[in-house]
């Protein structure tokens, strides 16, 4: 099957993350924290001994990120699931395009992911809205595209 790559351009903080959940399917959204009047996304950060809990802004393109835990610029963390425990690190050798360091990925509704880059500070992130096998309908004459957040 061939694939198509659209790259769509949104304006800064037009969308926001509802539901993030881990590999395993656990909610990563905490409503007891929000930021920019949403439901935070609540993680576990670990940087050699340092680790500590930190809730993402979800506002896409946003970082007023909360920290529990002192964690230096310019260092690469481990990012685990507050609930299980399981690594948000993608597996195999996928990097961030601009600093080359690991990558985090949140699993967002009907396929939909949220990537981005384990270095603190470093802002590199993609958001895949559009499950593609849902989406093949859009040939067959409908004109929309449902976005999966």
């Amino acid at each position: 099957m061939q694939t198509e790559r659209i790259i769509l351009e949104v304006p800064t903080q037009a969308l926001h993350v509802k539901h993030a959940s881990c590999l395993n399917g656990h909610s990563l959204m905490d409503p007891s924290v929000p930021i920019n009047g949403f439901p935070s996304i609540k993680i576990i950060l670990q940087y050699g001994d340092a680790k500590g809990i930190v809730h993402l802004d979800p506002v896409y393109g946003s970082f007023h990120n909360i920290f529990d835990v002192d964690i230096p610029e310019g260092v690469v963390v481990k990012m685990f699931c507050p609930t299980c425990g399981v690594d948000m690190q993608i597996p195999g050798e996928r990097v961030c395009d601009w600093c080359f360091s690991p990558l985090f990925q949140f699993y967002l509704p009907k396929g939909g992911v949220l990537e981005g880059c384990l270095k603190v500070g470093c802002h590199q992130h993609k958001l895949k809205l559009v499950d593609v096998d849902e989406q093949l309908g859009i040939i067959h004459g409908r004109n929309q595209i449902q976005l999966l957040m």
